[in-house]
């Protein structure tokens, strides 16, 4: 008996299909692994949505605040500790950056900006409070700036409906 070293088609055709298959279902279970991630990931940024425009949430910001205009921030430790855990969530990869930075950008930013001074004075005694929302600024301001520089876009002008006054 001799061996070919050329194999036939029919030979070759299972292997083909075969490898096709495997590579198809690879794709697939790829595929729906990102849609659970994505799904996973949005279903935790509503109950975060949920929990920061609560009731309890919405009184502690108004207490925040308060304090933050009387050039306090005890009250906004809280809020702060809220977007630690948002910043924790998003470098483990449970949030997606452009999701949080479109529902949670302007709160985010402004607490911050507001705090800032708080939060370096309290990392000189203890360097990992806040260490996450330190670092989580930085890209979501930078993915702000991309957006607004990328867009292009100014809200239309008014039309003349909305500038004039309703007849009576």
């Amino acid at each position: 008996m001799t061996y070919h070293r050329d194999m036939t088609m029919t030979a070759w055709l299972p292997v083909t299909i075969s490898s096709f298959s495997v590579a198809l279902a690879l794709s697939a279970f790829l595929w729906q692994t990102r849609r659970t991630r994505l799904s996973q990931s949005l279903d935790l940024l509503f109950r975060l949505e949920a929990d920061f425009f609560g009731t309890a949430k919405k009184a502690q910001r108004v207490k925040a605040a308060t304090d933050l205009l009387a050039g306090k921030c005890s009250e906004a430790e809280p809020i702060l500790d809220f977007f630690e855990t948002m910043a924790l969530l998003l470098r483990r990869g449970a949030l997606d950056q452009e999701i949080v930075w479109h529902t949670f950008f302007y709160w985010i930013d402004h607490y911050y900006a507001a705090a800032c001074q708080h939060i370096e004075q309290r990392q000189v005694a203890e360097p990992l409070v806040w260490k996450d929302l330190v670092s989580f600024v930085a890209p979501l301001r930078k993915f702000q700036a991309s957006q607004s520089a990328d867009s292009g876009t100014r809200p239309p002008p008014p039309t003349r409906s909305q500038t004039s006054s309703p007849k009576s």
